[in-house]
């Protein structure tokens, strides 16, 4: 049996075939991270805050299979409050 090692960083996502989707805990609102973006390519998943873009709440990431992938390319990355 081969185990395969969980995704470290924004670039180990897509050949997994997962996604992150983030939830707003307020709103509800939520949003798919664009793992292909430039800036967060080399970025590490673990110990990442996230904020909504709407409303400013914390945002709870969550991995799943690339369901949403077309979708990713139309969301705007927000910058993070600081």
């Amino acid at each position: 049996m081969t185990t395969t090692a969980p995704p470290r960083t924004f670039a180990d996502l897509e050949p997994a075939g997962l996604e992150m989707a983030v939830t707003c805990q307020r709103c509800g609102h939520e949003a798919v991270v664009n793992d292909t973006d430039v800036r967060l390519r080399d970025q590490r998943i673990a110990g990442r805050r996230y904020r909504c873009a709407r409303c400013g709440a914390i945002g709870l990431p969550s991995l799943g299979t690339r369901r949403l992938a077309e979708h990713a390319g139309k969301l705007k990355v927000g910058q993070e409050r600081r």
